[in-house]
């Protein structure tokens, strides 16, 4: 009897802290990581400006726009005359222009991976790239190297993001 007794309110005592947790009454927050990250899944279509219309963080990423540069594109500059490289016919530089701006005057650091889906949703390739905003509004031209063979079977592109405070 004794024992049941103990038993019960210790999970009693369990539920109580656990209520009290969840409610904040010691303090303890959730982070709020629904406003830091944000996904969106859209159509593949090149030359076409796509609404996105998320926000993560401060920072509202407007639209993208996704266009075919070509093998030849990443060859310019001073890196591309130091160390010349031909241009592999077997890759294209994809480009996928986001329209982002922070509103607040604190610097912040927005991650973005792009996937690049096939007409069943199974990735062809994925690549991660991070740029920050400092209180303004400015394009991001993220260009990516593909295999050139692969972009005609790319169908939808899922995109992540995810703000931090820089």
């Amino acid at each position: 009897m004794m024992w049941n007794s103990l038993a019960a309110r210790v999970a009693r005592a369990g539920v109580l802290v656990g209520i009290a947790v969840a409610c904040g009454a010691f303090g303890v927050k959730a982070q709020d990581s629904g406003s830091l990250r944000a996904e969106k899944v859209v159509d593949f279509q090149k030359g076409k400006i796509i609404p996105l219309a998320v926000t993560a963080g401060p920072i509202k990423i407007s639209s993208v726009e996704f266009t075919d540069l070509g093998r030849a594109a990443g060859q310019g500059g001073i890196a591309g005359r130091m160390r010349p490289t031909p241009a592999s016919e077997l890759s294209t530089t994809l480009r996928a222009r986001f329209d982002a701006e922070n509103p607040k005057s604190d610097e912040w650091e927005l991650t973005a991976t792009v996937e690049f889906l096939d007409k069943n949703g199974k990735a062809i390739d994925r690549v991660t790239k991070k740029e920050s905003y400092e209180g303004e509004a400015k394009p991001w031209n993220y260009d990516h190297q593909i295999l050139e063979y692969v972009v005609p079977a790319i169908a939808q592109v899922r995109i992540k993001f995810a703000a931090r405070f820089d």
